[in-house]
């Protein structure tokens, strides 16, 4: 990216800023004050987090080793407006796959060699009220789509974005990200989403590949939309999303999960595509979890079809939580590739604080 090209966006985030941030006092001011409403002052001080994923890999014949580093921070400058940073950071021992598979049975994968800096989120957030916010910036789609309770149990790449997305557009999902908008309005038993970015997902900070790119005309758009209804511990979701690259394409997802007791909880996923020249058209799951303690078992199994090949994928696990900060997850993947079926475990460490 050149100096007058960078220049111009922090020109645009200074002023946004400003801008935000006059609007967000206004609203403040309308508002009771802090003390009336019982709100201590620790709300403007700004946080920070870490989340450390290690994973063993391995088809019972060799093993590879995988991690994963994130970093967020929330640097508020009001009330309302605030800085969100996100990073991430991977490092495996090989960057031979254990097994190549059609769905990547580990979301912690990336294609490339080792990462060693990249922003997932990186831009102001305004929360308008208690019900609307609006984010200008940098980020992904998976911080805000597929990343429920129940999806975020598994570690298949399929549960973390549907494979209907990342075989036909190359968006802003892990590890990518792109410059864009996401606005959200949450109320009660309701959420509604809606989010615009750049058609191109990326991670570098130079050349033509960097993530403060924002060219439609050669990268297209991607936008998408999420309609969320909770119940008695159940959650519905309804979304579509639009990619404009070349011949455009358009998605149709639904995803529910039903709590049947306290402890079990019921998942079905289904997403079709609209559009030519299509990779991938279909995707189909059907899965569960049960909880007690510090014990969560998941099973979840889904089939797709890729660029004519017929795949049925089967993930078993347990989630355990040592203590409030570290759990552990030993894993099974069954993946059926067009009759051809081979297996891979995972051994999977997790810390956050």
């Amino acid at each position: 990216m050149d100096q007058k090209a960078l220049k111009s966006i922090l020109i645009m985030l200074m002023l946004l800023s400003g801008c935000l941030c006059s609007m967000a006092r206004d609203v403040e001011q309308q508002a009771t004050s802090a003390t009336e409403r019982g709100e201590e002052s620790s709300g403007m001080r700004p946080t920070v987090g870490l989340d450390y994923t290690g994973e063993v890999q391995t088809d019972f014949k060799r093993a590879r080793f995988v991690n994963l580093l994130q970093l967020h921070a929330d640097i508020p400058f009001c009330r309302k407006l605030s800085l969100q940073l996100g990073s991430i950071s991977t490092l495996a021992t090989d960057n031979e796959y254990i097994l190549y598979s059609l769905q990547d049975y580990s979301n912690i994968n990336v294609i490339y060699p080792n990462i060693h800096f990249a922003f997932t989120v990186a831009g102001l957030s305004w929360q308008i009220n208690d019900r609307h916010s609006l984010f200008a910036g940098i980020r992904r789609t998976d911080e805000d789509y597929f990343c429920s309770d129940g999806l975020s149990l598994f570690t298949g790449s399929s549960y973390g974005i549907l494979p209907t997305f990342t075989w036909n557009a190359y968006i802003c999902t892990f590890p990518e990200a792109a410059l864009g908008f996401h606005y959200a309005y949450d109320h009660e038993n309701l959420c509604l989403q809606a989010s615009l970015y750049n058609g191109f997902g990326n991670h570098e900070f130079g050349g033509r590949y960097n993530v403060f790119r924002f060219c439609p005309k050669s990268d297209g758009i991607f936008a998408l939309g999420q309609a969320e209804y909770r119940h008695r511990g159940s959650h519905y979701y309804l979304g579509a999303s639009l990619h404009s690259q070349n011949d455009v394409l358009s998605t149709l997802w639904t995803y529910a999960e039903q709590a049947l007791t306290p402890n079990l909880t019921l998942m079905a996923i289904y997403s079709h595509v609209f559009g030519r020249d299509v990779l991938c058209r279909n995707f189909c799951a059907l899965g569960g979890k049960y909880g007690i303690k510090r014990f969560e078992f998941g099973l979840f199994s889904n089939y797709t079809n890729v660029v004519g090949f017929d795949q049925f994928a089967t993930e078993f696990l347990c989630s355990i939580q040592l203590w409030k900060y570290f759990t552990v997850k030993p894993v099974l993947h069954v993946i059926t590739t067009d009759g051809d079926t081979n297996c891979v475990g995972l051994f999977r460490v997790n810390f956050s604080i």
